[in-house]
């Protein structure tokens, strides 16, 4: 785990679309995030046919990892070097536990998971946590931008194919989508890819394809996880 602030590559970023490392990363996983962005709950979000049961325990488990990445942002806050960067992870925190805790608030509010229910649900949605806990503990600020990045890029993927599809949804679920898709949004993704474009030369691509390949995978389960009803 990195405990001092990183030495970062450069502020530049190379010239075109996608270029990059972050951009040759995407390609390289492309097939994976394919595979992550079709999963069923992503699948049933996308064709409008998600209950509402099974969405406010996502939402549940969306609201934990939230709180996860409010707390991974503030140690990429503290790791990255470059003002103008540090700033941006700054945002992200505010934006995770101010607007964005209250939009989970409000939802949950009219979907409640009962305790016995989300008990289980937090615990098999946990491998999330622990793959992007695992990659800083690996690799530190490194680890995490790229971990991050693949669960970004992955929600970006789906939700725009989605929106490009004129079906009925439930009026949450077709927010949840169109947040996805937003400027502010595509920003912080691409915000991301230049994290990882200015990473050192010594984080060689091995080590980007496990991480963002390894949170996706987690991905995957976590997206599952909401799927699983508990007995009563």
């Amino acid at each position: 785990m990195a405990d001092r602030p990183l030495t970062v590559a450069g502020t530049t970023r190379p010239e075109g679309a996608g270029a990059g490392r972050a951009g040759a990363l995407v390609d390289r996983c492309s097939a994976e995030l394919d595979a992550s962005a079709s999963v069923p709950l992503l699948a049933r979000m996308a064709d409008g046919t998600l209950d509402d049961p099974a969405f406010g325990r996502y939402l549940m488990i969306e609201q934990a990892f939230v709180r996860t990445a409010a707390r991974l942002a503030g140690y990429c806050l503290w790791q990255q070097p470059e003002w103008s960067r540090a700033e941006r992870h700054a945002e992200a925190v505010a934006d995770l536990v101010g607007p964005q805790s209250r939009y989970f608030e409000r939802l949950l509010s009219t979907r409640p998971v009962d305790d016995a229910t989300s008990s289980d649900l937090l615990r098999r949605a946990s491998v999330l946590e622990g793959a992007v806990t695992a990659a800083l503990a690996e690799g530190g600020y490194a680890g995490v931008v790229t971990s991050l990045a693949a669960a970004e890029t992955l929600y970006l993927r789906w939700c725009t194919r989605a929106a490009e599809r004129p079906v009925p949804r439930p009026d949450d679920v077709q927010r949840w989508i169109e947040l996805h898709v937003t400027d502010g949004f595509r920003a912080q993704v691409d915000f991301l890819h230049q994290l990882v474009d200015e990473l050192p030369a010594d984080v060689t691509d091995a080590r980007l394809d496990a991480w963002f390949v390894g949170m996706l995978r987690a991905e995957d389960a976590f997206h599952a996880s909401a799927l699983v009803e508990v007995a009563a």
